[in-house]
């Protein structure tokens, strides 16, 4: 059963990349793939209420440093099949996960 959703995942992304790459050969395609390096930028709020909210107790939870693991996980995962993009994604998510789960611990 497990190995068969490497094999799915694998079919359904060379499906999807043979759909789209005409889309990813345009320049409106190219900076739609860009839209990834945004993801961060969106978390920039809840670094800012991390580390000034007055009650930062809603943080204290188990998720930021499983999320540190997760993110490192998936940097990995990029580093070794992935593009810029994606690695530069992934390595920004791992220092924010890190810089939260810093606010929780000094605050």
């Amino acid at each position: 059963m497990l190995r068969f959703i490497p094999i799915s995942v694998n079919l359904f992304s060379d499906w999807t990349a043979k759909k789209t790459d005409p889309l990813v050969q345009t320049r409106f395609g190219k900076l739609f793939l860009a839209l990834v390096l945004v993801g961060p930028v969106t978390f920039l709020p809840t670094l800012y209420q991390a580390w000034t909210a007055p009650d930062i107790d809603a943080l204290r939870t188990s998720t930021w440093p499983l999320l540190i693991i997760v993110n490192v996980s998936a940097f990995i995962g990029v580093a070794h099949e992935g593009d810029w993009r994606l690695r530069l994604t992934m390595l920004a998510w791992v220092i924010f996960m890190i810089i939260i789960s810093l606010a929780v611990v000094v605050r």
